[in-house]
């Protein structure tokens, strides 16, 4: 249990570290721009508004508030909490790898380096699905509230990164392609990214019955939503965008209440 109590020290170490040196680089104090400035600069359809960005707040503080709660707990040596540490010493280094990754890739983004940022990123999804197979969020049976507070912020940070990539990767591959910004190609390419992306976070929710995992997503399309309607723009492309997150939005709504109520009955009948 010692080498856990170690692991589970170190992640929250490096998920707070890194939380700071991302707020110093979007703060401009470091490379004089900020994150979001380097997303206005290579637009795309699914870019998001400035606040959607609020939600690394939410993730950074489920993933502390986890990391302080397996500190807690593996410093009882409880033999009750022998499995937890059991997942943690398998885990590793893996949530010091997602957080080096990340922070490496928002250092690439600022610099406008997209590709290497995008690599970074697509890394940094690796090792949270690792985490996410260890930590086992699909285990719905599993009542403790340590293992609640788990799923919920690898649910919402696995919803949320997805999306990202879909908002990264197409001014990535427009770095390629060298097309305009609205190019009836990069659109198609977002429309495509939206519906399948969509659909596996969908899948994955029912799977795991966790709606965190789509609420992290649709976080996305919520923020992209409002920045659309923010433009002037008013073509095809922009009106069938709006209508897709709208169709989306109404969709998540729906299923996140359906997997709450399904929760409450289960939890109603263990009673």
């Amino acid at each position: 249990m010692k080498s856990a109590k170690q692991i589970a020290f170190l992640n929250l170490l490096f998920i707070v570290i890194n939380c700071f040196w991302i707020i110093i680089i979007d703060d401009k104090k470091v490379y004089g721009l900020s994150i979001y400035e380097t997303f206005s600069t290579n637009w795309s359809y699914l870019t998001p508004h400035i606040s959607t960005f609020n939600i690394w707040k939410v993730i950074t503080i489920g993933l502390v508030l986890t990391a302080v709660f397996y500190c807690i707990l593996l410093k009882r040596e409880s033999e009750e909490d022998a499995p937890l540490a059991q997942q943690i010493e398998k885990s590793g280094n893996w949530m010091i790898i997602n957080q080096l990754f990340l922070g490496m890739s928002m250092v690439f983004k600022v610099n406008n380096y997209l590709l290497i940022a995008y690599l970074c990123s697509l890394v940094t999804y690796y090792s949270l699905v690792k985490l996410n197979m260890i930590f086992r969020i699909r285990d719905v049976d599993n009542p403790t509230y340590i293992h609640i507070f788990t799923r919920t912020s690898l649910g919402l940070y696995s919803g949320w990164f997805v999306y990202l990539l879909g908002f990264n990767g197409i001014p990535t591959l427009n770095k390629i392609l060298r097309l305009p910004a609205d190019h009836d190609i990069l659109f198609y390419l977002a429309l495509i990214f939206i519906l399948t992306s969509f659909g596996f976070i969908w899948y994955k929710a029912m799977l795991c019955k966790l709606p965190a995992i789509l609420v992290g997503y649709t976080t996305g399309i919520l923020g992209s939503y409002y920045y659309n309607m923010q433009s002037e723009t008013s073509n095809l492309n922009h009106t069938m965008m709006r209508y897709t997150f709208v169709l989306i939005l109404f969709w998540s709504i729906f299923t996140v209440v359906y997997l709450i109520y399904k929760k409450r009955k289960f939890y109603l009948m263990q009673d």
